[in-house]
């Protein structure tokens, strides 16, 4: 396989020994749990790194990065201050377990209230992604904006606007994910959509379209794999998805899927 594969979970003891014993070498921590620099110290953020290293996983990337209650285009001043200076510390934390991508995702972080015009929630928005691509420079860690579906935010919902997002912050520390499941819900053709995005893509996370493990609904993955590699891309992919009460066996069943997926392309 061409990509490192790796994981959306907690970096516990459990869930470090499961995914050493399947053989996955990364995996996709939650942000807000487990790298909050608002919670966590440095000793703290080593111990993470630490304890994953020693099950010979690594930290590839990071999800759900901002905690509940968070929002960027509020119109309290004191919200937002909160946004800007949580990212720049994020991205401080992030190289502290030497995790080089952060998901912007997080859908209710940066919505935009009703109440409060759209342009500058935009404007908003704008400015937190901005501090982003500071601290992403300094701290050499890149954040991949992740559009979602429009029941979860209501802006950036398609790949599209991500791309114009992107340009209007002109940083190579602010670029794209493309989350597959949430992408076949607002793009016409996913295909299409991932051949638009090309090189701007940073980061990857797979679910089939039920938010189960790929293989366990109807995505062709076999495209859509052949698609990445079509268009170069040599990152991390990470299975974000339900994995039930028996999580080593939905993985296992997974990593054959793909694996199947990529020989035939």
């Amino acid at each position: 396989m061409n990509w490192t594969l790796s994981v959306c979970m907690q970096a516990t003891e459990e869930n470090l020994k499961i995914l050493s014993e399947l053989g996955f070498k990364a995996i996709e921590i939650p942000g807000w749990l487990q790298l909050n620099p608002f919670n966590f110290s440095k000793t703290d953020l080593k111990r993470i790194r630490e304890l994953s290293s020693s099950y010979g996983v690594s930290i590839v990337a990071s999800n759900i990065i901002y905690p509940p209650g968070f929002s960027h285009t509020s119109e309290s001043e004191h919200l937002r201050r909160r946004s800007i200076e949580y990212t720049y510390k994020l991205a401080e934390a992030a190289s502290e377990v030497t995790c080089p991508v952060l998901v912007w995702g997080s859908g209710k972080a940066r919505s935009i209230p009703f109440e409060t015009v759209r342009e500058k929630g935009c404007e908003r928005n704008l400015e937190v992604l901005k501090t982003a691509a500071k601290a992403g420079e300094e701290f050499n860690v890149r954040f991949g904006i992740e559009p979602l579906p429009k029941n979860e935010t209501n802006f950036v919902n398609t790949i599209e606007e991500a791309l114009e997002l992107v340009e209007k912050v002109n940083s190579d520390f602010v670029k794209i994910t493309a989350d597959v499941r949430h992408m076949i819900r607002e793009e016409y053709d996913l295909v299409e959509s991932l051949k638009k995005a090309g090189g701007e893509i940073v980061h990857v996370h797979l679910a089939d379209n039920n938010s189960r493990v790929p293989g366990r609904g109807i995505i062709d993955f076999n495209r859509l794999l052949k698609c990445f590699g079509e268009i170069g891309y040599r990152g991390a992919m990470s299975i974000e998805a339900r994995l039930g009460e028996n999580p080593g066996e939905e993985l296992r069943f997974a990593l054959e899927v793909l694996k199947q997926s990529v020989s035939s392309v």
